[in-house]
């Protein structure tokens, strides 16, 4: 195997395609980052250039005052706690509870409410002001992208904005690749990002780079726009 800065950080292997469906693929990735919280593996919350997601999408959403935002994978919660103290209020969802939901939520109560529940599986339309995926739409197995993205452009109000942060690819196209848990890492071009997003029913409102402090590794970060007419793809 060629030397890959994504597989020499992770110790992951390509994955030509993906060795489980999606419903047996869901339960793989409930397990792996259930492992990762439980073993303190995850390396990604205290990633000072994951905290870039939250501060951007704050940033686009400008004078909205009092957004109502979905955060996507929420974890610890270290990104609800950004947009909180920007004075937003936060639904923060993710596969596995965190023991810091509940102290978070009561320092701010009614601002913050935290969900154990895939976001396919969540309820209502139209109720987000935006939506932050900070490192789950990457994870996703590449069938259910269409699915996956639908659902982010039902929960928001149109014209909501959509911001995500994903691997970026080191070469002109992005790869799929596996870890020991059986968990999918994705990377993308930008191009492939943009491509990906706006066949369902967002526009384009910026798309940039963020280093990682390890050399050879980015987040391609993109914040969209939901469209307020037309279905999406």
């Amino acid at each position: 195997m060629d030397s890959h800065p994504i597989a020499d950080r992770y110790t992951i292997t390509p994955a030509r395609t993906p060795q489980l469906d999606e419903t047996a693929y869901a339960a793989v990735l409930h397990s792996d980052f259930q492992d990762h919280y439980a073993t303190g593996r995850d390396l990604w919350t205290g990633e000072q250039a994951m905290r870039e997601a939250p501060r951007l999408l704050s940033s686009a959403l400008g004078a909205t005052e009092d957004a109502h935002i979905l955060d996507i994978g929420t974890g610890h919660g270290r990104d609800a706690e950004i947009l909180l103290a920007d004075g937003h209020r936060v639904t923060g969802i993710d596969l596995v509870a965190s023991p810091e939901w509940e102290a978070l939520a009561a320092r701010r109560p009614g601002r913050a409410r935290f969900l154990v529940t895939p976001l396919t599986e969540l309820e209502g339309t139209a109720e987000y002001h935006a939506v932050l995926d900070n490192g789950c739409l990457h994870h996703q197995h590449p069938d259910s992208y269409p699915r996956y993205l639908r659902r982010v452009r039902e929960l928001l109000v149109p014209g909501g904005l959509f911001t995500v942060s994903v691997f970026q690819a080191a070469g002109d196209a992005g790869g799929l690749y596996v870890n020991a848990g059986k968990r999918l890492y994705r990377e993308f071009t930008p191009d492939e990002l943009h491509r990906l997003v706006t066949a369902h029913g967002f526009e384009p409102v910026e798309v940039r780079r963020v280093p990682r402090g390890t050399a050879g590794l980015t987040y391609l970060l993109g914040t969209f726009r939901r469209t307020a007419d037309g279905d999406p793809r």
